[in-house]
């Protein structure tokens, strides 16, 4: 799933998203250390539009 706000300021957009999934451990955990890689995280973008 993932929810995304986005944001223009005179030709400057800001976005952000939180993503996150709601799979099984098993298939998304790190074959090099075990650790779960399906956390839920922010991602914050900035672009500039001309």
């Amino acid at each position: 799933y993932s929810l995304t706000f986005a944001k223009d300021f005179s030709g400057l957009a800001l976005s952000a998203a939180i993503v996150g999934t709601d799979a099984d451990k098993t298939f998304y955990a790190s074959p090099v250390n075990g650790k779960f890689l399906g956390k839920t995280t922010l991602v914050v973008g900035l672009k500039k539009t001309f």
